[in-house]
């Protein structure tokens, strides 16, 4: 056990380093959602009698920032396994495969490191919301929210090191990780209420863990609680995603990573 915990620590090290080196593409990966959150947010000012409707009773940019924090934490770790495609083609996983390091203890600090990455990511979007006039009555609650997002990310980190573990091209991993990221983020209440959505789409809408972590990190924000889901149930769920999401990752990159790319 401690010398898979070095070991994962040693992966989920050296991903950080990636990461403080890459200044562009941290900026690069803000640009999206601070675009959604100031642009987006002031478009659809106008639909705040639709929120207003469901119990909502403050500014639509501050009914969506909680979205746009998950679509940061969402993008920034589903894109984050493509450290891992590197590693495979220039040569680096194979050096550590060969090496007495555990394949499991490599996944796990790869999507260790991604997640928290995916927090700090969206904790600059915070700060962007803050900045722009969107209240928070219980700074407290900034810790949590941040420990739910890193909690989250974590699932979606090992979709993303699965998807790059098997991936036979660059082409094929883009392809996956495209289809899934943002489909994944519209079918959820992170712009509209949930009480607004058609039947069939609010039906789907309740089997998508980026529902539950929204609607959690909204209520956590704005103390306003939707659709009749309590918190407990949305920790189930999120913890649930996360152990079979990360249990999947850790097989299926046990099994695949070694094959040619």
């Amino acid at each position: 056990m401690n010398t898979l915990m070095y070991d994962t620590y040693t992966i989920f090290w050296r991903e950080l380093k990636r990461y403080k080196k890459s200044r562009s593409g941290v900026l690069i990966r803000l640009i999206q959602p601070a675009i959604w959150i100031i642009v987006i947010g002031n478009t659809f000012s106008g639909t705040q009698p639709l929120i207003q409707s469901v119990g909502f009773e403050g500014e639509y940019i501050e009914f969506m920032a909680p979205g746009v924090i998950i679509l940061t934490a969402i993008f920034t770790s589903i894109f984050g396994g493509v450290n891992t495609l590197w590693d495979r083609r220039y040569g680096f996983m194979n050096k550590a495969l060969t090496s007495p390091i555990s394949r499991s203890a490599i996944a796990l600090g790869k999507m260790s490191a991604i997640s928290l990455i995916s927090a700090l990511q969206a904790s600059l979007i915070l700060g962007i919301a803050l900045a722009i006039g969107v209240t928070f009555p219980n700074p407290l609650m900034i810790a949590p929210i941040m420990a739910i997002v890193i909690l989250f990310s974590l699932g979606f980190s090992g979709i993303s090191v699965m998807v790059a573990a098997t991936a036979k091209s660059q082409e094929t991993f883009w392809g996956v990780i495209n289809f899934l990221g943002m489909p994944l983020f519209m079918l959820s209440p992170a712009l509209f209420p949930l009480e607004l959505l058609p039947d069939w789409l609010a039906a789907i809408a309740k089997l998508n863990p980026v529902t539950y972590t929204v609607l959690l990190v909204r209520e956590m924000m704005t103390g306003v609680s939707e659709g009749g889901i309590s918190i407990i149930l949305s920790l189930g769920i999120i913890c649930a995603f996360v152990l079979v999401m990360v249990g999947l990752a850790s097989y299926v990159f046990t099994r695949e990573v070694n094959k040619p790319f």
